[in-house]
């Protein structure tokens, strides 16, 4: 082989080397790096707590002593001495009845308060023609507030005197004022499927007046000994309720049975123990057995 022929040959090899030799760099630079990812949660300990459930209702304030009065003979009503919140003693005269008929005459009829009180409804004008039955006006005792609300049957069965409640009127929306249950009714309503309850304030406040119509929260069972874990920890898959639970730097699911949930907050009653580190934060992208790093919120 003559030495320009070899010459050539060696340039052709250097050529195919340095080629063959950039190709597989640029293939294992291409080439994905297999790395197991890593996910960054927040988490707590399970503890147990005390929570309380809560019915929350609209009421109305009434006077716990409400009188209507009447007369005692029929006739036209000729004189009324009262208007809405006029204060009245018992046995005082609050209207007159003229009982006289065409061609008869009659002595006037005094209509008399048959309680101490406060006129809270005018019924009857000067001039109507009254018989027993007619209602002159109603009297109440607005000392003795009261609030009326209806529980619906569903939740009948937690209720008993005593219950506490807090009760918010529009004109003041952010003064929570403390009641409790001084009467439920012995039967549910059958029109509207719901049983009367009766609330006494804590405390009279010459700011609530009778006629208000307040909104109620009315606190019901309370529940001991269940860990409690922020609602948005559990997440339900294929109709199963789970909790992802941090030993070492693995998240394992958990499976839970939830008791009930007040106020974002869940109770538990199957799954999980006191001190178990429960994800409660980042566990939606979690599946069973992923690395997480724990980060503080």
């Amino acid at each position: 082989m003559s030495k320009k022929l070899l010459f050539i040959f060696s340039i052709l090899s250097v050529g195919i080397i340095l080629t063959t030799v950039s190709c597989k760099k640029k293939e294992e630079a291409a080439a994905p790096v297999n790395r197991e990812r890593v996910y960054a949660v927040v988490t707590q300990p399970a503890s147990v707590a005390v929570l309380q459930d809560s019915i929350e209702i609209n009421g109305e304030v009434d006077v716990k002593t409400n009188v209507a009065i009447y007369p005692e003979i029929g006739g036209k009503l000729v004189s009324l001495k009262v208007e809405v919140g006029d204060r009245v003693q018992k046995g005082q005269q609050i209207a007159s009845v003229d009982p006289s008929k065409p061609g008869y005459s009659y002595v006037m009829n005094p209509v008399k308060s048959t309680i101490s009180g406060v006129v809270t409804k005018v019924i009857s004008r000067e001039g109507a023609t009254l018989t027993t039955s007619t209602e002159i006006v109603t009297i109440g005792d607005i000392d003795n507030l009261v609030i009326h609300a209806n529980i619906p049957e569903r939740n009948v069965g937690e209720l008993k005197k005593n219950l506490a409640a807090d009760v918010f009127f529009p004109a003041y929306p952010d003064t929570p004022f403390k009641a409790h249950i001084t009467w439920i009714s012995p039967v549910v309503d059958p029109a509207s499927r719901s049983k009367q309850i009766e609330l006494t304030l804590d405390k009279k406040d010459s700011r609530i007046n009778t006629g208000m119509f307040p909104k109620i929260k009315l606190y019901t069972t309370v529940y001991e000994g269940y860990i409690a874990v922020p609602d948005d920890a559990v997440v339900t898959r294929a109709e199963q309720d789970y909790v992802f639970v941090v030993k070492g730097n693995i998240a394992s699911r958990v499976p839970v049975r939830k008791l009930i949930t007040i106020d974002n907050t869940t109770l538990i009653s199957e799954g999980l123990a006191i001190g178990d580190n429960i994800v409660i934060d980042g566990m939606d992208v979690l599946v069973d057995g992923s690395k997480v790093n724990l980060v503080e919120r």
